[in-house]
């Protein structure tokens, strides 16, 4: 899994070649016509990345977006589409039935577009007319995503930003490519930076007795937290949640134990404020709180602190997943499980039996 992580820099460098082409398909297959929307659909990583996109696309970029898990677009979404409206549906195996299902119910309703996948995508990429793949290669059996994470963030916003088009008020990825291109090329430096404090602080917190850990962002970015709190369910046995900042005072805060880990995504300086107080207050009871910011975002309070380099706040959603990889790496070397293999969902043969038939059931009896 380390290797997969650190690979990310050549992947998006990759695909970042690829950018005329991605544009190209995405202005072709993804331009709604007159009074149509694009809907980004998918399940887990996949509805994640298109949640977090939002943030791109939500100001003023011309482009009538909508992302949608696909459980919600196969009940909500489906039944209004018409031939204007466009899909792209996301997912890596291509075998998550629901998402297969969304792509099923968008063809029917006349709608076109596109579904990005990884390698030949399963039986989502049989059904698509038009198919993207990542093409990146598999390092391991059942690896947790990471690499596919942050490259299918890249590749789904140059397919949007082609959808866009040449508008006032364009996507912030085309006009800010160099930014884009020396984060890419920073990313290796941070992966080492980052990686040794994280190795230092899940030693520090499991010594002590971890309870579970909170990932805390806003907006956009609790897309990130999601993504945070799942990678731990891949990859430990350690309880994780995710919500917004305020929230979690009046959702979860009554029910969590102290000696959890809360963890604050403060991408500006808005958030950074919050979380800064929020971090001074729960002190008092003997939480330990960790701040990934960035340079120009501090949160002074937080018990530990991971800075990232400054950066546009767009561009914190290809970044800041990295240390939440990280995070889970170490925090299952730590707890005795191989990161390497999560031999522990395979080898708990009724639970995975259980999980294939939840979003699977396809599949069920296949090993897959």
């Amino acid at each position: 899994m380390l290797a997969d992580i650190r690979r990310q820099p050549e992947c998006l460098r990759r695909l970042l070649g690829r950018a005329g082409e991605l544009g190209r398909l995405g202005a072709t297959h993804l331009a709604p016509g007159p009074g149509g929307a694009v809907y980004a659909v998918g399940c887990g990583d996949g509805w994640f990345a298109a949640r977090a996109l939002t943030l791109a696309l939500g100001r003023g970029a011309g482009l009538p977006y909508r992302a949608a898990s696909a459980l919600d677009f196969v009940v909500y979404e489906a039944e209004r589409l018409t031939a204007a409206d466009r899909v792209v549906a996301v997912s890596m195996s291509g075998d998550v039935d629901r998402t297969v299902e969304a792509w099923e119910a968008a063809l029917a309703r006349g709608a076109g577009g596109v579904a990005l996948t990884n390698g030949t995508g399963g039986r989502l990429g049989a059904l698509a007319p038009v198919r993207v793949s990542l093409e990146l290669p598999e390092l391991a059996p059942f690896l947790c995503g990471t690499a596919t994470y942050t490259a299918t963030l890249l590749a789904l916003a140059l397919l949007l930003d082609g959808a866009a088009g040449n508008r006032p008020g364009e996507p912030p990825w085309r006009v800010a490519e160099s930014p884009l291109r020396e984060a890419v090329t920073r990313l290796p430096a941070v992966i080492e930076a980052v990686g040794g404090a994280i190795r230092d602080l899940v030693a520090a917190v499991v010594g002590r007795g971890l309870g579970g850990v909170r990932f805390l962002a806003a907006g956009p970015h609790v897309a990130t937290a999601d993504y945070g709190a799942a990678k731990l369910v891949e990859l430990t046995r350690v309880p994780a949640w995710s919500d917004d900042v305020e929230e979690f005072a009046h959702r979860q805060f009554w029910s969590a134990d102290p000696r959890d880990l809360v963890v604050y995504l403060a991408p500006n300086a808005r958030t950074a404020r919050q979380a800064a107080e929020g971090a001074d207050a729960l002190a008092e009871l003997g939480f330990t709180t960790v701040a990934i910011e960035t340079a120009g975002t501090p949160v002074p309070s937080a018990a530990h602190r991971l800075c990232l380099p400054s950066m546009p706040e767009w561009l914190a959603l290809l970044v800041m997943p990295v240390p939440l990889q990280l995070l889970g790496y170490h925090l299952a070397r730590a707890t005795g499980l191989d990161p390497n293999t999560r031999a522990h969902l395979r080898d708990d043969a009724a639970r995975f039996r259980v999980s294939r038939k939840l979003t699977r059931r396809s599949l069920v009896g296949t090993g897959r």
